[in-house]
């Protein structure tokens, strides 16, 4: 069975705000594993290096960044779509903001250490996107991050699109059920069934962009 990891990242010196939500494909359906929270990047190594599945990572971060700054060609094309689906071109930030510069540089930084020591597939994903390109429920979706009601709406939705298992205290915490949605976009992405898709293109961006 594949293991599908969703990494909700935070930047470097503030890593209480990292969660890891693990799930395994189980006859054509995602079944709820583990959450870690407050994840340190040797955390991470660790608890992925010794797995023994085959396993994706959907890490939800910039991997990359475009040389000479601003936009990469994938913010806006993805900030083009959810923008047409409703949703805040806001919450698709250039990598090179002063806001988003040190996230940035942890998630290059964690993205080529784990495809270097790992067997992982890797893709860069963004879990509001994943779930507000599918979910009809908009308001839900606008507002998951500041409420927790929402996320019990938006997980009625995952469940009927076959995550099983979240449990109610995942919930509680945004940066924990973005982990979880950051593993559903990995899996939606590796059964080709993105709503978003830009591929890698390297040297600059060698991780695929889904939601």
């Amino acid at each position: 069975m594949t293991l599908y990891v969703g990494i909700d990242l935070s930047g470097p010196s503030n890593t209480k705000e990292t969660s890891l939500a693990f799930f395994k494909e189980d006859e054509s359906k995602l079944r709820f594993q583990q959450i870690v929270d407050g994840a340190t990047d040797e955390d991470i190594y660790k608890l992925l290096q010794e797995q023994t599945d085959p396993f994706v990572i959907g890490i939800d971060a910039p991997l990359s960044y475009q040389p000479g700054g601003g936009d990469r060609k994938a913010d806006r094309a993805l900030r083009k779509q959810i923008i047409a689906k409703g949703m805040k071109s806001g919450s698709i930030m250039t990598p090179t903001m002063t806001r988003m510069v040190y996230l940035t540089l942890r998630g290059i930084t964690l993205s080529r250490g784990l495809s270097s020591t790992t067997p992982a597939s890797i893709v860069e994903v963004h879990p509001g996107a994943s779930v507000g390109l599918r979910s009809p429920d908009l308001t839900s979706v606008l507002t998951y991050k500041s409420d927790e009601e929402p996320r019990h709406q938006l997980q009625a939705f995952l469940e009927n699109d076959g995550v099983h298992g979240i449990p109610a205290d995942v919930l509680q915490s945004s940066h924990s059920f973005d982990a979880c949605l950051a593993a559903y976009a990995a899996w939606k992405w590796k059964n080709g069934k993105s709503e978003f898709l830009y591929p890698a293109e390297p040297p600059f961006h060698p991780f695929p962009f889904s939601c």
